[in-house]
């Protein structure tokens, strides 16, 4: 999968690993697949890898098998820094202060600007201690994806025309 690789370039060979990343994708099956293949592939073994999603669907892999993990240790490993990988649906887009994560990867692209800006909050927060944070928007060129990107993209450009702030989550 070229989305898979593509998080596994970031990940390893741009350092996005050591600066701490969240994943989004709206589904949980995405996010599931995506932490399990990491920890499967043995290239992320000194990495702790977790999933933070709505119900008591979230925790962490611990020997490569999944453990069931209340929100709050996840949240609590994150702001330590003993967590620096962490998957997450959309629950994870509101309410989770993550500033000391420095990059964010967007599997998929939700069809709400609101939505997306939400996600960005996550670690684009007071208290963050990256002077730069990366975000990067995954999609395939000439899919249905590819036209969200462009209808977003004209949104957050009607918004900046409203209200004058500079819409940087696509730049």
């Amino acid at each position: 999968d070229p989305k898979y690789l593509k998080l596994e370039q970031l990940l390893l060979n741009e350092g996005w690993a050591r600066k701490g990343c969240i994943i989004f994708s709206q589904y949980y099956d995405t996010v599931w697949w995506l932490a399990e293949k990491m920890v499967r592939s043995g290239k992320f073994a000194d990495q702790k890898i977790a999933i933070y999603a709505g119900g008591d669907k979230s925790g962490m892999f611990i020997d490569g098998e999944f453990v069931r993990r209340p929100k709050e240790d996840l949240k609590r490993m994150v702001k330590t820094g003993e967590l620096k990988i962490i998957f997450g649906t959309d629950a994870a887009s509101e309410g989770l202060n993550l500033q000391t994560l420095g990059t964010l990867i967007n599997i998929d692209l939700p069809w709400n600007p609101t939505r997306l800006e939400q996600r960005k909050g996550r670690i684009q927060r007071i208290g963050q201690k990256f002077d730069v944070i990366q975000i990067y928007n995954m999609r395939y060129a000439g899919s249905v994806e590819d036209k969200v990107h462009k209808v977003l993209a004209e949104r957050l450009k009607y918004f900046n025309e409203i209200f004058g702030q500079v819409p940087d989550t696509l730049e």
